[in-house]
């Protein structure tokens, strides 16, 4: 061994790793930087490991066996640690390896930095040959590039990243006295994010230098048993750690990574009790810390736990009743839902946003919705509709598709002008129990006696700051029976304003979005001139103003209705 003390420690854990270890060692002894030292902590294998090892290392000075009774990677780290003498320290699981630039590229980083602790890219590589690329950030796409700079000062950014100690090199000022908890199992956490929590700034590297091996039979990200309980314990440890950090945003970084961590405990096939365990323990954890489900855009994230891990994503749908066939076609398609839906009830003879106010005023479930029996919700229609709302807390709009007739109207679940009124069709509205404590009670039975169109409209109205629209359709509405357009008219326009907050102008813009809606429904031209000519009459007949021509699209409607020039300045015909 030199007696000057070599730039970077490299620590290689190793416990019954025969067959793999000398890939590791061999990976380390091809670096294109030579100033290292490594200890090999043998963690009482039980197996050939030992001997493996010793062929590997051969004569090597630069390498050290430290024997040791098995007490799991934490402890056998945290050997490594206490006798590490160099000023740097990068960590190697035994069945993993490094690229030959791993050393140099990390300590070059940090040099020309000044940064504490660098992090790279890796690559994931399956017994088979298969090899994937990853950026070892969630979310991220990988891609090469240039170093720089992520700034740990907000807890969601942290979240983000790989904890493995193994991708990374550290200044060992930086690591201090943090260790590994002992005897714990998904170790790497706590000690990721003491680090992270007390740094500031980490030097990102998007080149893969680490090799992680997947597949192994063994390895703890892959078990099914007991085991994944310990998660929950390091999430709590987590949870202390930067509780009096100088981060932001800690409750959401916690959360988000509460979310990606229960998913990955999950992914591997286990008994359903064991799961069902798990998920009560995950769920009371979130709970007492005050966390929130939250997949932050990661769609890796599998939402079917959602509601039992956080109450505020239960939705409550109301299914008014129907012929057999669409009631059934709707009850599949919310069976299918990724984000399961937590109850279903079939309803005769209620108006939906009546219905709505009903269920809402139970208190059993955060959100609502209503549908008709045909309605067919995508497969995200849930999750889309809730993760979109969570913001709000209030209502959400969901953009919608209309394809109940022969010539299929796509509406976008807002009225077509510049005010942006959410559609009036009840199935677009998906709301939470926190809208009961905007509406007070003489309002809220105002809405249940009105008219579905108008209640709605009037919802959206008063919920407006509180509102918020999803980005996509995920909704396809099944036949709607055809409206008295003359009795919606009078309603439209004899509502008081206490209850329906718009202009006349915007009263006008509803009823003819209501029957763009209606005239769609129709099979012929024929039969869509006669809707048009029925709601020019009604909308005469009420006293309505003339709508914009921007409000309907279809151009014998925009006739009918007495609108004036388009958008585009063209004349009526």
């Amino acid at each position: 061994m030199p007696g000057n003390s070599p730039a970077i420690t490299i620590i290689l854990t190793c416990h019954n790793l025969a067959g793999f270890v000398t890939e590791a060692i061999t990976s380390v002894r091809a670096q294109d930087f030579r100033d290292f030292e490594v200890l090999v902590i043998d963690d009482g294998s039980d197996d050939a490991s030992s001997v493996e090892i010793e062929a590997a290392i051969t004569d090597d000075p630069r390498f050290r066996l430290i024997r040791q009774a098995h007490q799991g990677l934490s402890v056998a780290r945290n050997t490594g640690l206490d006798a590490a003498r160099g000023a740097f320290i990068a960590f190697l699981d035994g069945d993993d390896r490094y690229a030959p630039g791993f050393l140099r590229c990390h300590l070059t980083a940090i040099q020309q930095s000044g940064a504490d602790w660098t992090a790279s890219a890796l690559s994931l590589f399956w017994p088979d040959g298969r090899q994937q690329d990853h950026s070892a950030i969630h979310g991220r796409p990988f891609a090469r590039g240039a170093p720089e700079w992520i700034d740990l000062s907000d807890a969601r950014a942290i979240a983000r990243l790989f904890p493995s100690a193994w991708n990374k090199l550290y200044r060992r000022a930086l690591i201090g006295g943090t260790r590994f908890t002992p005897g714990a199992l998904f170790e790497d956490h706590p000690f990721f994010w003491e680090l992270a929590c007390k740094s500031g700034r980490l030097r990102y590297l998007p080149q893969p230098l680490y090799h992680y091996r997947r597949g192994r039979e063994g390895q703890i990200t892959a078990r099914a048993d007991s085991a994944m309980f310990q998660q929950l314990d390091r999430l709590r440890e987590v949870a202390g750690i930067i509780r009096d950090a100088p981060v932001q945003h800690s409750q959401a970084g916690l959360s988000r990574l509460a979310t990606r961590l229960i998913h990955e405990r999950l992914e591997p096939p286990a008994p359903a009790s064991l799961k069902s365990d798990f998920l009560n323990c995950a769920a009371a954890l979130m709970t007492d810390l005050g966390l929130r489900w939250d997949r932050a855009g990661g769609h890796d994230i599998s939402p079917q736990p959602a509601p039992l891990l956080d109450p505020d994503l239960r939705l409550h749908v109301l299914l008014h009743a129907g012929p057999g066939e669409a009631q059934a076609a709707t009850q599949a398609a919310l069976s299918r839902q990724t984000l399961p839906v937590a109850q279903i009830e079939v309803i005769e003879g209620q108006g939906s946003i009546a219905a709505m106010l009903r269920a809402l005023d139970s208190r059993q479930m955060a959100w609502v919705a209503c549908l008709q029996a045909g309605d067919l919700p995508a497969p995200d229609w849930a999750v889309t509709c809730l993760e979109t709302a969570r913001a709000c807390d209030a209502l959400c709009v969901i953009t919608a598709a209309l394809h109940n007739g022969p010539r299929p109207l796509d509406d976008t679940g807002l009225a077509l002008t510049d005010t942006a009124l959410a559609a009036p069709d009840p199935a677009a509205l998906m709301l939470h129990r926190d809208a009961l404590q905007l509406l007070q009670a003489p309002l809220r039975a105002a809405l249940s006696g009105s008219p579905d169109p108008v209640a709605a409209c009037a919802l959206a109205a008063h919920l407006s700051p509180r509102r918020t629209h999803t980005p996509r359709q995920t909704l396809q509405l099944g036949p709607r029976p055809l409206l008295d357009l003359r009795a919606l008219s009078v309603a439209l326009r004899d509502s008081p304003g206490t209850v329906l907050p718009l202009s006349p102008t915007d009263r006008s813009t509803v009823f003819a979005h209501l029957a763009q809606m209606q005239m769609a429904r129709h099979p012929t031209r024929l039969a869509r001139l006669g809707s048009a000519l029925r709601a020019g009459l009604a909308r005469r007949s009420a006293g309505l103003p003339a709508p914009s021509e921007a409000t309907a699209r279809a151009p014998i409607l925009r006739l009918c209705l007495g609108g004036g020039q388009n958008s585009a300045g063209r004349s009526r015909k």
